[in-house]
This record gives C-alpha cells, structure tokens and sequence, in this order.
C-alpha cells in the first residue's frame, strides 16, 4: 500500500494549507474572467432598447405630400416607439433638398439637424416649407437609431 505524504511545516501545516500560492491566483483569475465578462455584457444588454421610427401614412417608408404653392408647410409626423424607455428628443435632417424643401422656421436648428421633442405618446412632428415639387430623403436619428424616408412634393 503506498501512502501520500505532504510535506508538514513546522507549525504543523501542510504546504496545501498555506494560502494563495501562484497556481491558485492564476486558477482563481482564469475562473473568474468570464464571470466579470458576463457582469459587465448585461447591464449593456438589457440597457439597449429596440427603438422603431415610422412615418405616419407612408408606404414603404415613402410619402407624398401635395402643396398648393412655395411656402405651404407639410408636417412630417413620425411615430416613436420601444420596447422601454425611448429618447426625448431626435434629430432629423434633409439630405439634396435644397430648392425642394427646408425646415420650417418653427423647427430648432443645430447646425443643418432639425431638433425636436418626442411626445410622450412616441409622437415627432417635424414640419418642412414646399419650395418646389420633387424628391428627396429625411433621415430621422432616434438615440442609436437612424431611419431614411423618402419624401416626395407634388403640386396640388
């Protein structure tokens, strides 16, 4: 019969007895590496919300507004909408509208972005100025999200 002996120190101890040794710090870091990994992934997880941006009325994401004359206002009204807490405000901006559309004056203005409130009902009313019939897009950005909506004016 072979027996196992570990080496005692002179308290009495087993060397296995004494504490942290190099192979346990390493053992215990390797172990607790993914844990930290997980713990920190899902506060960022369940903090990011599904936000949807649609544009009341529009037909794959296109709308067609009729204007009588250069200066009738159009409101593009938007729906916001999330799976939790949504943004207070967006940013919207017209991309080749120049001679076509601007912004109302009613709309803040940082920069060439339109800035506006959002409803606590998810609402986002943005209203442009018809300077000419014609195409163009607005991308709407919501918190991290940015949708594209092409926008078309016709005379009435």
């Amino acid at each position: 019969m072979t027996t196992h002996r570990t080496p005692i120190e002179k308290d009495g101890a087993s060397r296995g007895d004494r504490g942290w040794t190099r192979r346990r710090a390493i053992v215990a870091g390797a172990w607790s590496v993914p844990v930290i990994a997980a713990a920190v992934a899902l506060p960022r997880a369940s903090a990011s919300v599904a936000i949807t941006v649609d544009l009341l009325g529009a037909v794959d994401d296109a709308q067609t507004y009729p204007f009588s004359a250069a200066g009738d206002t159009a409101p593009l009204i938007f729906q916001v909408a999330g799976s939790g807490p949504i943004p207070a405000d967006a940013t919207a901006e017209l991309v080749n509208a120049g001679g076509i559309a601007s912004w109302d004056e009613s709309v803040l203005l940082q920069g060439a972005l339109a800035s506006a409130s959002i409803d606590t009902d998810g609402t986002l009313i943005l209203p442009i100025v018809a300077l000419a019939a014609g195409t163009f897009p607005v991308v709407v950005h919501v918190g991290p999200v940015s949708r594209t909506f092409v926008i078309t004016l016709v005379p009435a």
